[in-house]
C-alpha cells in the first residue's frame, strides 16, 4: 500500500525546489536585463558628452579680451598665438569646426619686424609663427625705411568679400622697378575647410566687394603707416 505521507513530502519537496529554481533564474534574467539596460545608456551618454564637447569648441567663440599672447573667450575658450603685441581683428566661421581667427602681432620682443596679420581655425592645431611663418601683410601705406619713398599701399576685407566666398581679400599697389605702381588682388578664402590662396591682376572685384561690406556681409580692415623691415 502507497505511503502518502513519503509520497505528499517528496512532491512537496520538488514543488518547493522548481520554485526556488525558477525564482533564482528570474532573478538572473532580470539582473542581466538591467545590466543590458543600463551599459548602453551610459555609452549613449558618454557620446552626448563627447558630442557636447565637440559642439562647444565649434560655437563658443564670442571674444572677450586679449592676455600677453592668448586670445580669450566668453565660453571659457582660449588661444594661445606665440605673439607679441598681440590683437584680435575679428573671424570667419567655417563648418564643422571652430572659427578662422584674424588677429595680428609680431613672432619677436622688440624687434624690427612689422606688425603682421594672422589667420587661423583653433581647430587645426597650433599655428607656426616662427621667422615669418604664416603671415600676411597688414593693410595701409608701407615707406622706405631709408628714403621714406612709397612701396606698397592696400585696403583689406575680411568676411564675404566676394560673392559666396569667404575670407580676406587685399587690393594692393605695389612699386614695380620701372618706379610705376602695379594693381594686384590677393585673396586667402575658406574652401572646404581649409585656406586657399590666390592672387589677380588689378582691381576688377574691388566693386563686387565694397558692394558687400555696404551690405554688412564684410569688414575693412583698418590700415596701418610703417616702414619696411631693415
Amino acid at each position: 500500500m502507497p505511503n502518502f505521507n513519503m509520497i505528499r513530502t517528496t512532491l512537496l519537496y520538488c514543488l518547493i525546489t522548481t520554485l526556488l529554481f525558477a525564482c533564482g533564474n528570474s532573478k538572473k534574467n532580470i539582473d542581466d536585463k538591467k545590466k543590458l539596460d543600463l551599459e548602453p545608456t551610459d555609452k549613449v551618454s558618454q557620446t552626448d558628452q563627447k558630442e557636447q564637447t565637440k559642439i562647444k569648441d565649434i560655437i563658443n567663440w564670442e571674444f572677450l579680451k586679449v592676455k600677453n599672447d592668448e586670445l580669450i573667450f566668453k565660453g571659457g575658450n582660449s588661444y594661445k598665438t606665440d605673439l607679441f603685441d598681440l590683437e584680435y581683428i575679428g573671424q570667419i566661421k567655417a563648418d564643422q569646426k571652430a572659427p578662422y581667427l584674424i588677429f595680428s602681432g609680431r613672432d619677436c620682443e622688440g624687434c624690427d619686424e612689422n606688425i603682421n596679420i594672422y589667420i587661423h581655425s583653433p581647430s587645426d592645431g597650433k599655428l607656426r609663427v616662427e621667422n615669418g611663418q604664416n603671415r600676411y601683410q597688414f593693410p595701409g601705406m608701407e615707406t622706405d625705411f631709408e628714403t621714406d619713398s612709397l612701396l606698397y599701399t592696400s585696403q583689406a576685407y575680411f568676411g564675404e568679400i566676394l560673392e559666396k566666398k569667404h575670407g580676406l581679400i587685399w587690393y594692393e599697389n605695389n612699386l614695380l622697378e620701372n618706379g610705376k605702381m602695379g594693381k594686384s588682388t590677393f585673396v586667402t578664402y575658406i574652401e572646404n575647410g581649409n585656406l586657399r590662396d590666390t592672387i589677380f591682376a588689378d582691381h576688377k572685384d574691388l566693386s563686387e566687394t565694397l558692394k558687400l561690406l555696404n551690405r554688412g556681409l564684410c569688414k575693412e580692415i583698418n590700415g596701418r603707416k610703417y616702414s619696411s623691415e631693415p
